[in-house]
């Protein structure tokens, strides 16, 4: 049943995109939240204010994009079981390298960040419990900036597969010169326009 709705619904890019906006403008909210602290140090309580609500935002956006990554690993796994055989050797290799490091592959990667987002999520909430934690915030945003870097990266890998090499695209007998001309007459075989 899953599968199904996976595939007649095109679950996986959906969810993908609501993952990687969710993640980017979370962590986005966190730099910018923690940009203003720095700024505003013994100033403005205007800029501490907004810095506070920017980590509010961070919070909920963190754990809304850590559930989506979930999504976005189990549709992404059900649509690559239900592809592979459709798909080039070439797009084979992106989504499940063999002959290079296989972490930068799609499927893997996928499969390690659903993880490290639920860690992150996990640990700025944490940070929003305890005050004790408060001191790993530092170690936090750098996690964060470099696995928001990752999801990116297999953001772009995922566009290969489907823009470059047309994984899901249904397949044309037309090509791209054949788009927009007039039909070809079938009487006209050897016969000159």
């Amino acid at each position: 049943m899953f599968a199904h709705l996976v595939s007649t619904y095109h679950l996986h890019p959906i969810v993908d995109h609501f993952t990687i906006a969710l993640l980017t403008f979370g962590i986005s909210a966190e730099i910018l939240a923690a940009a203003a602290i720095l700024l505003s140090r013994d100033r403005m309580n205007f800029v501490s204010a907004w810095s506070q609500k920017l980590r509010s935002a961070s919070l909920l956006l963190m754990i809304g994009g850590a559930v989506a990554s979930v999504l976005s690993y189990f549709t992404g796994d059900e649509e690559a079981d239900r592809l592979w055989d459709t798909m080039s050797p070439a797009a084979q290799e992106i989504l499940l390298s063999t002959n290079g490091p296989d972490y930068l592959s799609h499927a893997i990667l996928g499969h390690r960040l659903m993880y490290a987002f639920l860690i992150l999520a996990a640990w700025r909430v944490m940070l929003e419990l305890s005050k004790r934690l408060e001191r790993t915030r530092i170690a936090f945003l750098i996690l964060a900036i470099v696995a928001a870097g990752a999801l990116l990266y297999q953001g772009k890998t995922g566009g290969e597969l489907v823009y470059e090499h047309g994984v899901g695209m249904a397949r044309r007998t037309v090509n791209a010169q054949q788009i927009g001309q007039p039909p070809e007459d079938k009487h006209a075989v050897g016969k000159e326009r």
